[in-house]
């Protein structure tokens, strides 16, 4: 299911969850709209969980995920410092790559980011929007609580085990506290990521690249597609704020707080945020 291309100079690792074509008796084959989905922080492709993109495939969509430069099975950029917007350029050659001329676009946290980024600079591209536990990196939002700061900072001892603790243990403090995670569940996440990659030198140049990108404001204000902000009310890295700061800076958006969210994705909610997303996309041709 894992295949590579080149986009922007780098090597990127994607999945195409779906045909390219929808077969309807009375027109033939139809290209189905593409929903392309922008991983968060140190992320994988898989953490867009099976049963979430399964609910958009079954509506009907062409739905593509992929690793972001220096992480999963995309290029690894040891001892090379990049920007959100070389992410960004990233998606857009994917796209490019696979002769995509416009997509829904669906980012999460760092991702979210990316999509604000590629949005402004390819408004002709992206013809939805949804931003799920983002911000804007506006100066003055409010930081993540002081427990979630404190395991972001902590060091392991380089091992795979101590890699797979601290993951562990971040899931604890930053997961949706109204619906919480099976332990066993975390456990077996972590080792199929440690199996797939292991590369914590690409989540430290991906932090890098956010803190330097300071605030995108100035993105948010070119971007006219119709935009859907979900945030969880209970999210103790990225705040509820930041979700209400997005929605304030970009024309039109539609924000929705989602009491007991946190900063994932639990699989309760899957239908209700797939269900957002898909209202979103139709207001396309409203």
């Amino acid at each position: 299911m894992d295949k590579t291309l080149n986009s922007n100079g780098v090597k990127l690792c994607y999945q195409d969850l779906s045909d390219a074509t929808l077969v309807d008796p009375a027109v033939g084959d139809t290209p189905k709209e593409v929903i392309l989905l922008i991983a968060g922080l140190g992320e994988q492709l898989a953490e867009w969980p099976d049963s979430f993109c399964s609910i958009l495939t079954n509506a009907g969509f062409r739905v593509i995920r992929y690793d972001n430069r220096d992480i999963g099975l995309s290029e690894k950029m040891s001892g090379k410092d990049y920007s959100l917007n070389d992410m960004a350029n990233d998606a857009a050659g994917l796209l490019d790559a696979l002769e995509i001329q416009q997509a829904h676009v669906v980012g999460m946290s760092m991702g979210g980011m990316i999509a604000q980024i590629l949005s402004a600079q390819r408004p002709n591209t992206v013809t939805s929007l949804c931003l799920i536990m983002s911000s804007s990196g506006r100066p003055g939002l409010p930081h993540a609580t002081p427990e979630v700061q404190e395991i972001m900072a902590k060091k392991t001892d380089g091992s795979v085990d101590g890699f797979i603790e601290n993951w562990i243990e971040g899931k604890r403090r930053i997961d949706s506290p109204g619906y919480p995670a099976d332990e066993a569940v975390l456990l077996q996440r972590a080792k199929a990521n440690c199996q797939r990659s292991y590369n914590p030198g690409g989540y430290m140049r991906h932090l890098k690249a956010i803190y330097s990108n300071g605030s995108r404001v100035e993105f948010l204000e070119k971007i006219n597609c119709p935009t859907l902000i979900l945030h969880g009310k209970d999210d103790p890295l990225i705040r509820k704020e930041c979700g209400e700061d997005l929605a304030e800076h970009i024309r039109g958006a539609r924000l929705e707080i989602i009491n007991g969210m946190g900063h994932n994705l639990p699989h309760q909610l899957h239908q209700r945020l797939c269900d957002s997303i898909i209202d979103n996309i139709k207001q396309v041709n409203q």
